[in-house]
């Protein structure tokens, strides 16, 4: 299968639909930079230290796919592993948490707040978000994405332990969380002011799955409304959330914090978030991302990319077509295409609050 050449270039199509016009396709991105350096012969361990590969994989993603997002992602573990949180790099897998960085919440008094320039990995992200902006900053909205301050106070004390403490040691808890805002603000105040680089929000741990709704109301909807609230000070603009898992007995919280979008897992029905809230935010999702996009085939893409259009492509507030969650190591290439072709031939003709012009064909 043969990638269908679009008209517009994605900064166009993202900026124009968002606007309001009818562009040529519904927008569709892709979550696949850490997970796609093997699909191009890099190994992800050296992907993870050199800013000119990390610009060759978003590169040749465009090239191959022409989706409408670009840009490394932070990440969940990016913030973290600047504080001191050791990570462990597999040579052709993602990295993931090798430990914790601080075993006494005593050791937050007077802790650093997380420099872009010095810390981790975040100056060689830096790096090549300029590289990449010099090179595609006329087709592409360059923009990143991050954990928010569950996962990352997860990370500096180590998970099991977190969610024991939310129970246990609530006045540490918060502690921590604020100390979590306070770096992830600072960190994209600092990106921001220097690229004009705006990031999503990734949070697992708010989900249905993880955190009783008793807690939820505790800490994340005073803490993520926080965060919500001074990312859209710094950018002007609200934030987008992603959240895995379960979350529809949330989705109020969620959009009363200011959200600008939510990206749905694809366990939840997006007809349901759009009928319920679509005239409040954008809806983003929901491709199955192992069982369909990874184990799948071109055809379950066809039926996928319909499903998701059915579901939320007439949202008041606007629909992208996204999976729904990171696309997995070891995706077929043509699974990839095949979302990009089915979402330009029945998301043709899309214009925010309209069913696609090209679902006429199966409505």
């Amino acid at each position: 299968m043969e990638l269908i050449r679009t008209e517009m270039t994605p900064k166009e199509r993202m900026t124009k639909y968002m606007a309001g016009e009818k562009v040529d396709r519904i927008p569709t991105i892709l979550s696949s930079g850490e997970t796609s350096p093997i699909n191009y012969g890099i190994q992800n361990k050296d992907y993870y230290f050199d800013s000119d590969l990390m610009v060759e994989v978003e590169s040749r993603i465009a090239e191959d796919y022409g989706a409408d997002n670009m840009g490394m992602g932070i990440g969940l573990r990016g913030i973290a592993e600047a504080l001191g949180v050791p990570l462990a790099f597999p040579l052709n897998n993602v990295s993931h948490v090798d430990g914790p960085a601080i075993t006494s919440y005593d050791e937050l008094d007077g802790r650093k707040i997380v420099d872009i320039h010095k810390d981790g990995r975040l100056p060689i992200l830096l790096e090549a978000f300029k590289k990449l902006q010099d090179k595609w900053g006329d087709t592409y909205i360059i923009d990143t994405g991050l954990g928010s301050c569950f996962t990352l106070a997860a990370f500096l004390v180590g998970t099991e332990k977190f969610l024991k403490d939310m129970i246990k040691r609530p006045e540490e808890t918060e502690k921590l969380l604020q100390y979590a805002n306070d770096n992830i603000v600072s960190c994209c105040e600092q990106l921001y002011k220097e690229t004009g680089i705006i990031s999503s929000l990734a949070e697992p741990i708010i989900a249905r799955n993880l955190l009783s709704p008793r807690l939820f109301k505790k800490y994340a909807v005073p803490y993520m409304g926080q965060l919500v609230k001074r990312l859209t000070d710094v950018y002007g603009e609200a934030p987008s959330l992603h959240v895995c898992g379960s979350t529809a007995d949330r989705w109020e919280d969620f959009v009363n914090w200011g959200i600008s979008a939510f990206s749905v897992d694809n366990c939840e029905n997006m007809e349901d978030l759009k009928n319920q809230y679509g005239d409040r935010i954008a809806v983003v999702g929901n491709i199955d991302p192992v069982d369909l996009l990874r184990n799948g085939t071109t055809d379950d893409m066809k039926r996928e990319v319909i499903r998701c259009l059915k579901e939320a492509g007439d949202t008041p507030k606007g629909f992208i077509l996204m999976p729904g969650c990171t696309t997995p190591i070891g995706t077929p290439k043509e699974n990839v295409v095949a979302i990009m072709n089915y979402a330009a031939i029945y998301g043709k003709g899309a214009q925010k609050g309209k069913m696609p012009e090209g679902m006429a064909q199966v409505m």
